[in-house]
C-alpha cells in the first residue's frame, strides 16, 4: 500500500474560486480543487505549481498552507486496480495567479471536464466538492482562520 501526498490549490479571484468541474460515469458532478500527487523528490510547493498548470493553464505563486485533509477509498476494486491512488494526504495551500492564463491544460485528472470560476456565494449549493471539507475551508479562510486539520474521508467510489 502507498499513501500519496498530494498538495491543492485555492486560488481566489473577484469573489470567486477556481475549481475543477469533473463528472464520473454514472453521471454526477463533482468538484474538486486543482492539484495533484507529488513525484518522487518534487517539493510539495513544486507539485502544486505543476499541477495547477497542467490541469488549468494558470501560473500561480502559493502563498499560505491552510490545510491537511485525508482521503482513504474503501472500494476494495479499486485498492487492488490502484494502490497509489486510493490513500491521499491533501495539503492545502491558498494561491494567487501570476498573469494571464498562459497555455492550455495539458493534463486533466480523472473524471475532469474543465477549470471553472464558481462564485463564493454558490459553493454551498454545489453538492459534491473534493475534498469534502472545501466549504468550511472556504469559511476559515474568510474567517482568516489558522492553519487545521480537516479530517480523515472514507470515501467508496466506484
Amino acid at each position: 500500500m502507498a499513501i500519496r501526498c498530494a498538495s491543492k490549490a485555492i486560488i481566489i479571484e473577484n469573489e470567486a474560486v477556481l475549481l475543477n468541474r469533473c463528472k464520473r460515469e454514472d453521471g454526477c458532478v463533482y468538484y474538486d480543487l486543482p492539484g495533484g500527487g507529488q513525484k518522487p523528490y518534487e517539493s510539495i510547493e513544486q507539485t502544486l505549481l505543476r499541477e495547477v498548470m497542467e490541469e488549468t493553464g494558470y501560473v500561480i505563486r502559493v502563498d499560505q498552507f491552510v490545510g491537511l485533509a485525508e482521503e482513504i477509498n474503501t472500494n476494495a476494486e479499486l485498492r487492488e486496480k490502484y494502490p497509489e491512488y486510493t490513500h491521499r494526504i491533501l495539503h492545502i495551500f491558498t494561491a494567487r495567479l501570476t498573469g494571464e492564463k498562459k497555455d492550455i491544460p495539458t493534463e486533466k485528472d480523472l473524471h475532469m471536464e474543465e477549470s471553472v470560476w464558481v462564485s463564493l456565494d454558490e459553493i454551498d449549493d454545489l453538492q459534491e466538492t473534493r475534498p469534502s471539507c472545501l466549504k468550511q475551508l472556504l469559511r476559515d479562510i474568510r474567517e482568516d482562520e489558522s492553519a487545521r486539520f480537516y479530517g480523515t474521508e472514507y470515501r467508496e467510489e466506484e
